[in-house]
């Protein structure tokens, strides 16, 4: 029999270890950490206040178009994608332009991106404004490529890609072809 007894605990001269897999038993609060502030009741409630529950904001999903033309106003999104024996998707910031509903970024030839992220991704940008509470966001999944073919590269146009702002070069060019696309607002009259 396994137990969580603690570490160092015993029955009978035997230590019990946690069983593998198991959650470590909870800590202790401590006041040790400086700056620390406690909140009052009243305030812990208002912290977890839903803005859902504010009658003077409206939650809108968008439709598959209107997703396009957003993410056609904005140029930085994240990529998201899986590496093999991660339990967790990894998301990463690019530059990034839409052309024909097709998103289109640069990495390195020895970047994260392009080694995991081609196959099947999902991208996001969105655009908050935190004074008024309101924003949007797109979620656009699909197959991720990279495009090698000179000639799908000279029908890209090169003045419209925007520059990376990570340093150094990022001259391959990556696509992902939306499958899904969904969008949401949460806007205020």
């Amino acid at each position: 029999m396994v137990g969580t007894s603690g570490a160092g605990a015993s029955e009978q001269g035997r230590s019990w270890v946690a069983a593998p897999g198991s959650p470590p038993e909870p800590r202790e609060a401590s006041d040790e950490f400086e700056g620390t502030e406690h909140l009052t009741e009243d305030d812990r409630l208002l912290a977890g206040a839903d803005l859902a529950d504010d009658d003077r904001s409206r939650f809108t999903v968008l439709e598959r178009q209107t997703c396009f033309n957003l993410m056609a106003t904005r140029s930085i999104g994240r990529v998201a994608f899986t590496i093999d024996g991660d339990a967790a998707p990894t998301v990463l910031p690019v530059n990034y332009v839409l052309l024909n509903d097709t998103v289109v970024f640069r990495s390195t030839l020895a970047g994260t991106i392009m080694r995991y992220g081609r196959g099947y991704a999902a991208f996001q940008v969105d655009h908050f404004d935190e004074e008024r509470r309101e924003g949007w966001s797109v979620l656009a999944s699909g197959s991720c490529r990279w495009v090698r073919d000179t000639g799908e590269l000279e029908r890209i146009p090169q003045g419209r890609m925007p520059r990376p702002w990570a340093e150094g070069p990022r001259d391959q060019v990556l696509k992902i072809t939306p499958g899904r696309v969904t969008g949401r607002e949460v806007s205020r009259p």
